[in-house]
């Protein structure tokens, strides 16, 4: 069980390098306009969609060993001071996430024999990826002027994942896994929808957090990737006690809407302590909703295949709206940097709204 903890913390960590340290270079090394810094992680993200689409529905051991061969190779050429080599690293990294991502889910939840062994193994995998998530916005924040021995260092430990899950693949068939079943699956889009507010604040602090300490709420950059640290570490907290207590699901979707609520609208105070208590409770919701939207596919699919292809078409819905949120915040960061944090806090009040209508009306989880 540590291990798994233990890869995931590794997979945040390099997952979190690329999403979030990416646009920072691309601002300060490459001179991107604010406004368009959403392109970058939509070039990682589009990558990821595709590959998800494509290489990832043939489920190989093969493929799954080349995949983090790539990845690493991806986080030590992300800095190599050429905007070419940058954009290909990019695209490297996300076709390799494409595979890597929905894998790891799927083999972490598989390896008992019954569901609440795997929901637990599931839990600590959650809570290994927020760990990771800390430990990487830490590493981001002391790195930040030379971060080339961080890309080093996380490409080597990225080779003991390799090895961990090409071990723990159990699956050998090579056959492609589209099926109409589980796409229309109604509990997947559950799934889904319960992980909506977790999707638009992470894809809003991803890119834009860290500059717009900066530029909005007048701090350093560093400083923006401590209140990232911040937000993981309570992120983190939250899915320790969804690991150790049995809470009601119900109940915790409710408490994860209305945090998300309180937390986006005290991000419009353009002062760092309001910035600093809307991220504490955002971070509540973003610990505990992804935790709830995988054990709803858990439950739902036995088959490792099917399985696969479940945690598959949940993660595409997760980078669409990844995708999507930066642009639509950049459009309006173009107007005033205001009104780019205003539509933020439109949309994700409006997903927390469409999650607390769903739990009042006892959608069945």
């Amino acid at each position: 069980m540590k291990r798994i903890a233990l890869t995931a913390l590794i997979s945040r960590i390099a997952n979190n390098i690329i999403l979030t340290l990416s646009p920072v270079i691309a601002k300060i090394d490459y001179h991107f306009p604010l406004g368009s810094l959403g392109i970058i992680e939509a070039i990682v993200l589009v990558s990821i969609i595709i590959s998800m689409l494509s290489i990832n529905l043939i489920y190989s051991r093969e493929i799954l060993l080349l995949s983090f061969i790539l990845l690493s190779v991806s986080l030590i050429l992300l800095n190599m001071h050429n905007v070419s080599i940058f954009f290909l690293s990019l695209i490297l990294a996300g076709t390799s996430f494409g595979v890597i991502i929905p894998s790891m889910t799927t083999i972490a939840s598989s390896i008992a024999d019954d569901y609440h062994s795997n929901a637990r193994l599931l839990k600590m995998y959650t809570f290994g990826l927020s760990i990771g998530a800390v430990i990487s916005a830490l590493l981001e924040a002391i790195s930040l002027g030379n971060p080339i021995f961080l890309l080093m260092a996380i490409s080597a430990l990225n080779l003991y994942n390799a090895y961990f899950y090409y071990l723990n693949f159990r699956n050998k068939a090579k056959k492609s896994m589209i099926s109409f079943r589980i796409i229309f699956n109604k509990r997947l889009w559950i799934a889904n929808m319960i992980s909506l507010p977790y999707d638009i604040p992470i894809a809003f602090i991803n890119v834009y957090l860290a500059l717009l300490a900066h530029y909005y709420y007048h701090v350093s950059i560093s400083l923006g990737f401590l209140y990232f640290f911040v937000f993981l570490l309570v992120a983190s907290l939250s899915r320790y006690l969804i690991y150790r207590l049995e809470l009601e699901e119900s109940k915790m979707r409710i408490f994860s809407a209305v945090m998300t609520i309180l937390g986006s609208i005290l991000l419009m105070v353009n002062n760092p302590f309001f910035l600093l208590f809307g991220i504490i409770f955002l971070g509540f919701p973003h610990g505990l909703l992804l935790t709830l939207s995988s054990l709803v596919i858990a439950r739902e699919f036995k088959d490792e295949k099917d399985k696969n292809l479940a945690n598959s078409i949940n993660l595409l819905f997760h980078y669409a709206v990844f995708i999507i949120t930066p642009l639509i915040i950049g459009l309006f960061i173009n107007i005033s940097i205001f009104y780019g944090i205003l539509a933020f806090v439109v949309l994700s009040i409006g997903s927390s709204l469409l999650l607390m209508s769903m739990s009042k009306n006892n959608y069945k989880a």
